[in-house]
C-alpha cells in the first residue's frame, strides 16, 4: 500500500512537472521564432541596395516584400543558433533530428526503379506524340533531341503533374537567409524580384519547389532570366503555364551549356576483366577509338558508328565496379549542369532512350549490393585520404563523386585489395584507422 501511494505520488509530481515545463517549452519556441522572423524582416530590408543595383524599382521591392514571411515549413534549413547575437537560442525541439540510418549511400541502383522508369517512359511517349510539332521545332532550333527535353520534363515535374506548393519569392528568400547555400539564394532572391518586375508572371502564379525551382522544367530565377523563351508567340515567356515555352526554354539552356547536336549523351558498355576503374571520370577522357583498344564494347553486341570513333568520351562508374558502366560524351556533362549528379544525368539519358527507342528500363549491367554509410563518415574518410595519402578526392563534402571513387581505387591498389572504386566498410575502416 505504501509503495502504491509512493508511486502514485511520484506520478502526480511528474505530471505536475510536465505541465509546468510544457508552457515554458512552447514559450521558448515562440520567442525563438519571433526573433528569427524579426531578423528575417531586417535581412529582407537590407537587400534593397542589391536590388536597386540590379535594376529593381523601389515600388516593386516594397510591393513584393511587404509582409513577406519566413517559411518555417521548408526542409533542410540551417536555422541560426542563437537567433541573433545575444538572442534566444535554437530550442532543442527545433534542432534537426538525424535519421536512424542516414542512408545517403544506398546503391545508386535504387535511383533507377524500373516501375518508375516504365511509367515515365509511357507518359513521355504520349507527351512526345501530343507535342510533336512543338518538339520538332525546338529540336530544329536548338539542336537538342526532343527525347532529352521530354525526359527532363518528366524527371523534374512528372510532365507538369507535380504540384509546386511554395510561393517562390518566400522560398527563395528563406533559403537566402537560412538555407545551405545562402550566397546563391541571396542573388536568386534579387533576380526573382526582377522576374516579377518584368511582369513575366503574377506573384500568385510564381510557384516553386522548396528549393525555389520554378515551372515545368524547374528553373531558378537566374535560369529564367537567361534562358526563358516565348515560343508559343503570346508575348510572354511563361514556364509555368505554357508547355511550349517551358520545353523551348529547356532546349535553349542545354544548347547554351554546350550541347553537341551530333553526339549522343552516352552508351552503356561492358568492361574487360581486370579493368582499371581509376580510369573513370571526365579528367580521363580520350577518343572512343582508344577506349575500344582497351577492350571496352557496347552492350548487346551493338557497335559504335565509325563517325563516332574520334569523339572524346569518358567513363562513368556510379557504383564503381559494383554496377553498370557507361561511356559518355560531353553532353553528359551538359546534363550535369542542369543538375550536378551522375545518377540524375544517367536517369535523364536513359529515360530519353526509353522514350525514343522504346527500350527496356533495366540496364544490362547489374547493380550489386553496396554497404551504407553516413555522410559524416565519408567526410572523415575523404579527409584522411587527402591528409594521409595526398589523394585528390575532389570536394571534401561527404559525397562519393568520381574523384573519390578514383581515390578509393588508388588506395585499393596500394594495399593490394581487389579493385572496386567504391566504399566498403573494410576499406573505410582501414583508412580511418590511419587518423
Amino acid at each position: 500500500m505504501r509503495i502504491t501511494r509512493l508511486a502514485a505520488g511520484l506520478a502526480l509530481s511528474l505530471a505536475v512537472l510536465l505541465l509546468c515545463l510544457t508552457p515554458a517549452r512552447a514559450d521558448s519556441v515562440s520567442a525563438y521564432r519571433a526573433a528569427v522572423d524579426k531578423e528575417f524582416a531586417a535581412w529582407i530590408a537590407a537587400r534593397w541596395p542589391e536590388a536597386e543595383a540590379a535594376g529593381v524599382s523601389r515600388q516593386t521591392f516594397e510591393t513584393q516584400t511587404r509582409g513577406l514571411k519566413f517559411d518555417w515549413d521548408l526542409p533542410h534549413l540551417s536555422l541560426p543558433d542563437p537567433a541573433y547575437a545575444g538572442g534566444p537560442a535554437l530550442p532543442q525541439s527545433m534542432k534537426p533530428k538525424a535519421p536512424r540510418h542516414q542512408p545517403e549511400f544506398d546503391s545508386p541502383g535504387r535511383y533507377f526503379s524500373a516501375n518508375n522508369l516504365n511509367a515515365l517512359a509511357s507518359q513521355g511517349r504520349a507527351k512526345y506524340a501530343q507535342y510533336k510539332d512543338v518538339l520538332a521545332a525546338v529540336q530544329q532550333r536548338f539542336g537538342v533531341p526532343a527525347s532529352i527535353i521530354v525526359a527532363i520534363w518528366g524527371r523534374e515535374t512528372g510532365y507538369g503533374g507535380v504540384r509546386l506548393p511554395y510561393d517562390a519569392l518566400s522560398a527563395i528568400a528563406t533559403q537566402g537567409f537560412a538555407g545551405m547555400r545562402k550566397d546563391v539564394f541571396t542573388k536568386e532572391f534579387v533576380l526573382a524580384l526582377k522576374v516579377l518586375q518584368y511582369g513575366h508572371v503574377s506573384r500568385a502564379e510564381m510557384r516553386s519547389s522548396w528549393a525555389g525551382a520554378m515551372g515545368h522544367t524547374q528553373f531558378l530565377p537566374s535560369d529564367f532570366l537567361r534562358y526563358s523563351i516565348d515560343f508559343d508567340g503570346d508575348g510572354a515567356a511563361d514556364i509555368w503555364n505554357s508547355t511550349a515555352d517551358a520545353l523551348a526554354s529547356t532546349g535553349n539552356s542545354l544548347r547554351d551549356h554546350g550541347w553537341i547536336a551530333s553526339q549522343a549523351w552516352g552508351y552503356e558498355v561492358s568492361l574487360p576483366k581486370g579493368f582499371d576503374c581509376t580510369l573513370q571520370g571526365p579528367d580521363k577522357a580520350r577518343p572512343f577509338s582508344d577506349w575500344i583498344k582497351l577492350g571496352i564494347v557496347r552492350v548487346k553486341g551493338r557497335q559504335f558508328k565509325p563517325e563516332t570513333l574520334d569523339d572524346s568520351g569518358f567513363l562513368v562508374l556510379p557504383a564503381g565496379m559494383k554496377g553498370p558502366a557507361f561511356l559518355v560524351t560531353e553532353n553528359f556533362s551538359v546534363l550535369k549542369k542542369y543538375n550536378n549528379s551522375d545518377v540524375y544525368a544517367l536517369f535523364v539519358g536513359h529515360l530519353a532512350d526509353m522514350i525514343a527507342y522504346n527500350s527496356p528500363a533495366n540496364f544490362v549491367g547489374a547493380w550489386l549490393p553496396v554497404e551504407r554509410f553516413t555522410r559524416p563518415r565519408i567526410l572523415d574518410f575523404q579527409k584522411v585520404l587527402v591528409s594521409r595519402y595526398g589523394y585528390d578526392v575532389g570536394k571534401v563534402d561527404g559525397l562519393v563523386g568520381f574523384k573519390t571513387r578514383q581515390a578509393i581505387g588508388l588506395y585499393e591498389k596500394r594495399i593490394g585489395a581487389p579493385l572496386t572504386c567504391y566504399p566498403s566498410e573494410k576499406i573505410v575502416a582501414s583508412v580511418l584507422a590511419q587518423r
